[in-house]
């Protein structure tokens, strides 16, 4: 039994680990250490034409993220193409933060901010 717990507590500490291995170091508001008890989820939903660009977009979505934020309604944010059977895709990041100020200042607009998160 206690071998079982061994495992069990190591298996929760590695999971732990490797959520908070993808948190930014620096804050994305003033660039001081981030502090992963100021965190929250940043996400951001986008229509894509087809499978062929969700594809393209899952195997390296940040590299996308620049076009998911400046497209344009009805139009794929990759292909450029018309959207006529619409497939969505989800950008989601966890950021942490220096403060709760600088936290806030992230909710207030993190379409604007997100970019900075390195």
């Amino acid at each position: 039994m206690k071998p079982l717990v061994l495992i069990l507590a190591a298996l929760g500490f590695l999971t732990a680990a490797a959520q908070n291995a993808a948190l930014n170091t620096s804050c994305p508001m003033d660039g001081k250490p981030a502090v992963a008890a100021h965190q929250t989820l940043y996400s951001k939903t986008a229509a894509l034409c087809c499978n062929k660009c969700k594809a393209q977009f899952d195997a390296t979505p940040k590299s996308w993220l620049n076009a998911i934020l400046t497209a344009h309604a009805g139009q794929c944010p990759m292909s450029k193409k018309a959207i006529t059977s619409p497939v969505n895709v989800t950008y989601k990041r966890q950021v942490a933060f220096c403060s709760g100020d600088c936290k806030s200042k992230f909710t207030a607009a993190p379409d604007k901010h997100i970019k900075d998160v390195r």
